[in-house]
């Protein structure tokens, strides 16, 4: 008996293993299976890209530039060399990117397709200038501090002027030259709602590696020295003063706002004041000389 039980389990251990290769054989195919599908739907879909790229006239039917303030579109389309016609799914938007990019007026740009109507889209976003640059001419300041842009003959812009700087040191990248300009972006920012003093009443902001800044008044050149940061504390305490001062213009030769809790008003020395008044008729007459 216990024979033939040895020998039922060896046949049914048997059986068992001989079950087991359906299943495997079944895995293996379902995974053949898939496999050879997505080759056909690949194979399918490369064909139909194919058939349409040559029966279908892929062009550009429409380019639309959106954004422009200051660059014309006509400069954009020279620049990336873009013009109707083109075949639309052989454009290379990261090369028109950086192609556009290159106009000095552009800060950013985006380029996509529109496959429903055939058409470039090309979304600008311009810099925003904040000044002038008096340089070996007039050229334009980004919010960014970066000098940008030569101030055309054409171009009627009316921004304050930042003076002082040093041409070679821009091109250079000086850091003590975009430091003075981030801090003249900074104090343009105090001047831009300011009621008594702001950047319509000011001609010139006058920028110093060593002193800083001095802003110019619209009015008489009047020159007062803010230095450096601390800005909105100083025009605080400037604008307290500034009627007074203004009342005394030609007597006042340079205003001082950098000490902390105080303002320095230089005048002018008495002599220099009589020297620099107008003589009357009877003083002039009396210096003639006299004929006898």
């Amino acid at each position: 008996m216990g024979l033939r039980r040895r020998k039922w389990r060896r046949r049914q251990r048997q059986g068992q293993r001989h079950l087991k290769w359906p299943g495997w054989l079944k895995l293996v195919g379902q995974r053949l299976l898939n496999l050879a599908t997505i080759a056909s739907l690949v194979f399918l879909g490369t064909n139909v890209y194919r058939y349409l790229l040559l029966t279908t006239q892929w062009q550009v039917n429409e380019i639309k530039i959106i954004g422009c303030v200051h660059a014309k579109e006509a400069e954009l389309l020279n620049l990336a060399q873009l013009d109707l016609g083109m075949e639309f799914w052989k454009l290379n938007l990261a090369e028109l990117t950086k192609s556009l990019i290159k106009h000095p007026w552009i800060e950013r740009v985006q380029v996509r397709r529109d496959w429903s109507r055939q058409a470039l889209i090309i979304e600008v976003q311009e810099r925003t200038p904040r000044a002038m640059a008096l340089l070996d001419d007039l050229y334009l300041v980004d919010s960014q501090g970066k000098i940008f842009k030569k101030v055309g003959p054409k171009e009627k812009i009316d921004l304050p002027l930042l003076t002082g700087l040093d041409a070679k040191e821009i091109k250079e990248q000086g850091k003590d030259t975009e430091r003075l300009l981030r801090q003249a972006l900074e104090l343009l920012d105090h001047l831009a709602y300011r009621p008594i003093i702001n950047q319509h009443n000011i001609s010139e902001i006058n920028l110093h590696k060593q002193r800083g800044l001095t802003l110019y008044t619209l009015e008489n050149a009047l020159p007062i020295h803010l230095g450096w940061g601390d800005f909105k504390d100083k025009l605080n305490r400037l604008e307290k003063v500034l009627a007074d001062i203004q009342k005394k213009r030609d007597e006042v030769v340079r205003v001082d706002v950098t000490y902390p809790r105080k303002i320095i008003v230089k005048v002018k020395e008495r002599e220099k004041m009589l020297a620099e008044q107008p003589k009357s008729l009877a003083q002039m007459a009396q210096r003639q000389p006299r004929n006898y």
